[in-house]
């Protein structure tokens, strides 16, 4: 039977190299850590980049024709015909909500007054809540968040 003086010095070194083997294991982990990291950040910006691609696939057919539109009456002097014009609109709109983009109000039409949503269109009308008002320009939201109110005028 090994002296108590022995077997203290044994099992200290026991604990030493287990230190060891945990700190190398913890720096492992922190490593794989750090590398799970990057190829999620990675297959994010990936993700994003075939949402935009996708995005501006599905608009480029309009926004070429609205450019040749632009063409013909800016550079060729050309009569363009505004159906022509906004049936390619309705067109770009049409793909823009498919990737999330909605619409926000109808022009036209009356509703109440709230400053989250609308936004008065002269700096002369004072609007509150609640009050009627009639929609003049749209709002624009994506994906839940407003980005831009709707421009409104008091109701007759």
């Amino acid at each position: 039977m090994p002296n108590p003086t022995e077997r203290i010095l044994e099992l200290e070194g026991e604990l030493q190299s287990l230190r060891l083997e945990l700190t190398a294991q913890r720096r492992t982990t922190d490593q794989l850590k750090l590398e799970l990291e990057r190829q999620r950040g990675g297959e994010t910006a990936r993700l994003a980049t075939a949402q935009i691609e996708k995005l501006l696939q599905d608009v480029a057919t309009p926004v070429s024709q609205l450019l040749t539109q632009t063409h013909l009456l800016k550079v060729e002097n050309r009569p363009v015909q505004a159906n022509d014009v906004l049936a390619i609109v309705a067109r770009l709109v049409r793909a823009l909500e498919d990737h999330g983009l909605t619409i926000e109000g109808v022009i036209g039409h009356s509703v109440a007054f709230d400053p989250n949503r609308h936004e008065p269109l002269s700096m002369e009308e004072e609007l509150e809540p609640g009050q009627a008002v009639i929609i003049r320009l749209v709002g624009l939201a994506y994906r839940g968040k407003l980005l831009r109110r709707a421009g409104v005028v008091a109701g007759e």
